[in-house]
């Protein structure tokens, strides 16, 4: 047997013993249900004695006993069907697709002790301490359907992931597999299947290139030197997927976190002047809010660098559309954030925040610098808007719904939207 196959026979053992001890008996009666005892005898009429193996082959025929109550049957023949899937990918060396697997069980149902308690004890075969452990936390916090038995072995094996990740940290284990790189402005930190000082050194000449475009168009850089964390796609997903409602690529949170491919060029610099915009405005403003506004400039630095300096004239129709279909969100709904809204409409917040700040653009070219620099000196930023524009929140909003109309004056359905 190879070391992978012994590996995964020594996973598939261990989540048996844990799952059907010793001292459990396995039953299925004439009809097909499941039974658990703890004592020697059937218990039900006709019931046989079962091992594991036969069981799941019984249960590959869809027969599952009865429901947990206050559960829907079809989603927990779902929610077993993929765990079996999983636990047939490990039995078949396709460690790759058990994880996947057994990742999206888990956070769609975080709540079920079953696909964590597999994915941990994988996690930590393959010697990946950390995530076996955060998984391990994650369980015994969230799961509701875990009995004194489980509770036991998940906070023994807790214990045990504490003393091998400080014995590994005292032999000088990290805890993270990343590489790092740093220029005169940043620290860089990226997955080691980037591996490569030149790798490193490149992306850190796009970040000061990012930070000199912030200075030419911003007026401003940070005055600190930035962490930057670069991940693979599958990295990133699986690390931060369920912070947001809609799909990204980057982020800002005190440091830059951003996907890129192995061979880094147009793409990431357009997504690294995005995040640096965001880390400028935050110091400038100490705050996200508005959030339009804070977007809004990111994707505009983002947008020029790609090519794409003003809003287009089909996403000026798609704001049109808004408007006359009643879609369109008030910017003040939009100052604390874009959190609560998901795939079309998160898109809409996007447009509408973009052209709000070519509007204010078209006013006057620098007043974006302007007004960062007046919030910086301390001035609330409401204020400082009202002062540089001469527009609220609400009046630049209406003005923006006006300057959609005006792009298309011979509308009739616009026309006939707008009479009394």
């Amino acid at each position: 047997m190879s070391s992978s196959r012994l590996l995964i026979a020594v996973v598939v053992l261990g989540v048996a013993a844990v799952l059907l001890p010793g001292t459990l008996s396995v039953w299925i009666d004439e009809e097909g249900h499941t039974y658990l005892t703890d004592g020697s005898g059937p218990p039900a009429s006709g019931a046989r004695l079962m091992d594991p193996e036969d069981l799941s082959l019984a249960w590959d025929g869809k027969v599952l006993g009865e429901p947990l109550q206050g559960e829907a049957e079809s989603s927990r023949d779902r929610y077993l069907r993929d765990l079996r899937a999983a636990r047939q990918d490990l039995a078949l060396g396709e460690i790759q697709s058990a994880l996947r697997r057994l990742r999206r069980l888990h956070r769609a149902r975080p709540e079920r002790p079953e696909a964590p308690w597999l994915l941990v004890q994988l996690e930590r075969s393959r010697g990946r301490l950390e995530a076996a452990r955060e998984t391990l936390v994650a369980m015994l916090s969230v799961a509701v359907p875990l009995d004194d038995r489980w509770r036991s072995a998940a906070e023994r094996m807790l214990v045990e992931l504490d003393e091998e990740l400080e014995l590994s940290r005292s032999r000088g284990g990290s805890r993270q597999p990343r590489l790092t790189a740093q220029s005169q402005n940043f620290y860089l930190h990226y997955d080691h299947e980037f591996a490569g000082r030149a790798y490193g050194e490149h992306v850190t000449g796009l970040l000061e290139a990012a930070r000199l475009r912030a200075r030419a168009t911003l007026g401003r850089t940070l005055g600190r030197p930035l962490d930057v964390f670069i991940y693979t796609r599958g990295h990133y997903l699986d690390s931060y997927e369920h912070r947001f409602g809609f799909a990204t690529v980057g982020f800002y949170d005190g440091a830059i976190h951003a996907v890129s491919s192995r061979q880094p060029e147009d793409d990431l610099l357009a997504l690294l002047v995005h995040e640096y915009a965001h880390a400028v405005f935050l110091e400038s403003l100490g705050s996200h809010r508005p959030f339009f506004l804070n977007e809004g400039i990111a994707d505009r630095e983002e947008e020029r660098l790609r090519g794409r300096p003003r809003v287009s004239r089909e996403e000026w129709r798609r704001l049109l559309d808004a408007v006359r279909s009643d879609d369109w969100i008030p910017l003040r709904q939009l100052i604390a954030g874009f959190g609560s809204l998901e795939g079309r409409r998160a898109l809409l917040a996007y447009l509408e925040s973009r052209a709000a700040v070519e509007l204010l653009q078209e006013r006057s070219p620098d007043l974006i610098s302007r007004w960062l620099a007046r919030c910086d000196r301390g001035t609330a930023w409401e204020e400082a808007l009202r002062a540089e524009s001469g527009w609220d929140t609400d009046a630049l909003d209406a003005a923006l719904r006006e300057a959609v109309r005006d792009r298309f004056p011979a509308d009739p359905l616009l026309e006939s939207s707008l009479a009394p």
